[in-house]
């Protein structure tokens, strides 16, 4: 009876595969195998996560605040630069003013000032007077 059992699926298989008499191979599907994550696992999951996102948003603050100092210090410089040029603008107006053809040029001009003559100088001692020999002085004193 067993081999009429055997006949009996041989022609069953012939009649549902055809010649070759095996069923075409359909394709696995491969199921993931499913791993077992503990709460405990998720705790430490989600706790890493929010590190890393504070990290993240420490490292956003870190760069504005570098920005807002850049700025700053940006504008400094150019608040540097501009007295600088300030300055180098006073410092040439000082040196035009203290030129002493200028203070000579404004003296005679604005002030009506000359220069005395030789007659209208006078002396405070008798010590500063020079003597007849000017040239002689100027001479001494220039040797000794």
């Amino acid at each position: 009876m067993v081999a009429a059992e055997r006949w009996y699926e041989h022609q069953d298989n012939y009649k549902k595969y055809g010649i070759e008499m095996r069923p075409e191979s359909a394709p696995r599907v491969r199921t993931k195998k499913r791993q077992n994550v503990s709460p405990k696992d998720r705790a430490a999951m989600l706790l890493f996560a929010v590190f890393i996102g504070v990290l993240c948003i420490g490292a956003i603050i870190a760069t504005a605040y570098s920005a807002s100092l850049k700025y700053e210090i940006n504008s400094m410089i150019a608040a540097n630069e501009e007295i600088k040029r300030d300055i180098e603008t006073l410092n040439v107006k000082i040196k035009t003013s203290v030129n002493i053809a200028t203070v000579e040029e404004r003296a005679i001009n604005e002030l009506g000032m000359v220069y005395p003559m030789s007659h209208q100088i006078v002396y405070i001692s008798s010590e500063s007077e020079p003597s007849n020999d000017f040239a002689m002085l100027l001479k001494e004193q220039a040797y000794n």
